[in-house]
């Protein structure tokens, strides 16, 4: 058993077992494998309950992070309409993840951080569906997350590449190719004078505004989809005041028909007992008392 191995076990342990597991793991080792597991840090408690989600449901984290491609895909194709609908349903899987989530708001909030890099950035996929996070994500949208120190276990150049096709739009995107065939292979500047340095720092800079840029797209379509589910709550709301001022206007004409007919019934009670006095002294009457 290699450290990988002895990592994907440890990993899915309750957090306040993963001492314990570790040192158990650690006495069945050889001498060099024992020093790397004592080595490997527990997780903290949003790294913990991504894991634990991860191995609860791979099948909603597969889903979740095949909305990275999908919104690459939007946006490669400017189809406003289909960001739309990966927005939405990146919230829909967002809140399904989140539901069962027994944890304090910051918690919650570091989990539902991670999650969103991990759509957003291919490492930060990598790293959630390795199931080792040994801390929380973010992504700032405009650097690639650094996962470096984030996975109990170095990720393989494999997983990482698999998924390191970046955000940009079709148009960026040829422009990048175009730009890579201009720089010389050499090093040598081009006809503008700029260093092949230089114009892969620009290119740089671009990659990181285009992902800027994608991100402030993504937030707008969800800004834009959450001002639309207010208007419709408040209309919803407004229909049901109008529905409670007919029932109150009712049940206020009800409340005057009854007091009314109170009144009727208590200014009969005299008349009654008056009459019930009649009646008793006829009845000694006619028995003669």
């Amino acid at each position: 058993m290699n450290l990988r191995d002895v990592a994907a076990e440890l990993y899915g342990v309750a957090p306040a077992e993963f001492v314990s597991a570790r040192a158990a793991a650690a006495s069945g080792a050889d001498r060099e494998l024992r020093a790397d597991i004592k080595a490997l840090r527990k997780p903290t408690t949003s790294a913990a309950a991504v894991n634990a989600l991860t191995r609860r449901d791979p099948a909603l984290i597969d889903r979740l992070l095949a909305l990275g491609d999908r919104m690459r895909d939007a946006f490669a194709a400017r189809d406003r309409d289909a960001i739309r609908e990966v927005t939405r349903q990146r919230q829909r899987l967002l809140q399904t993840a989140l539901r069962d989530l027994d944890a304090s708001p910051t918690v919650a909030r570091e989990v539902e951080e991670t999650l969103q890099a991990a759509v957003i950035d291919p490492a930060a996929a990598a790293a959630v569906r390795s199931g080792m996070l040994v801390r929380a994500l973010e992504s700032t949208g405009v650097e690639s997350v650094d996962v470096s120190e984030a996975v109990a276990v170095p990720l393989d150049e494999s997983e990482l590449a698999a998924r390191a096709t970046p955000v940009v739009d079709a148009a960026p995107r040829a422009a990048h190719s175009k730009s890579a065939e201009a720089v010389p292979e050499s090093g040598e500047s081009g006809e503008s004078g700029e260093s092949a340095s230089d114009r892969r720092e620009r290119q740089r800079a671009i990659r990181a505004a285009e992902r800027a840029l994608e991100r402030a797209r993504s937030e707008a379509v969800a800004l834009d989809d959450e001002l639309d589910e207010e208007v419709d709550r408040r209309a919803d709301l407004e229909a049901e005041r109008a529905d409670l001022d007919r029932r109150l206007q009712r049940t206020e004409a009800e409340l005057s028909e009854s007091k009314a007919a109170e009144r009727q019934l208590r200014k009969r009670i005299p008349e009654l007992q008056r009459a019930v006095r009649d009646a008793e002294r006829a009845l000694d009457e006619a028995r003669g008392d």
